[in-house]
């Protein structure tokens, strides 16, 4: 038997089955989009500027299991500065969203791309780290899975 008969019958199949494995074992980006725009609430008989993120206050509930990859994209639509940090996640520091701090700050007409690897689980929450942009509804759920082989 020749060599190539040998490769087909004996190394092929277990080729075959590394690369599967491969890709069943590659990270899984998981992307929102988040699109900022002032918006009024009533509270108490009162209008009062709030701030929505795809139309919602508190902002979406962006969910993830460990090990996938986070890609968020912001779009400020706002007249302001912004930055979103990710609280009590551990991730590069590059990506922890303190304007002037850890990144400049996300300019009004612009968007920004949070990208990170997700290494935890549990139940946190993500808000605005600009001025007092939080308190008028800029933070939302962030939950990160547990493996379901873990």
């Amino acid at each position: 038997m020749d060599i190539q008969h040998v490769f087909a019958r004996k190394l092929l199949p277990f080729v075959v089955l590394l690369m599967v494995a491969q890709i069943s074992l590659a990270q899984k980006v998981v992307r929102y989009e988040l699109v900022l725009k002032d918006t009024i609430v009533n509270y108490a008989g009162k209008e009062k500027r709030a701030i929505a993120a795809n139309g919602q206050i508190p902002m979406p509930t962006l969910e993830f299991t460990e090990g996938d990859t986070a890609e968020i994209v912001v779009h400020n639509q706002l007249k302001e500065n912004t930055a979103i940090h990710w609280h009590g996640l551990f991730l590069p520091n590059k990506e922890d969203g303190i304007p002037n701090l850890t990144q400049e700050p996300i300019k009004p007409g612009t968007s920004f791309t949070y990208r990170f690897p997700i290494i935890q689980n549990g139940t946190h929450w993500y808000h605005s780290h600009a001025g007092l942009q939080e308190q008028i509804g800029m933070y939302g759920n962030f939950i990160m899975h547990k493996r379901r082989d873990d």
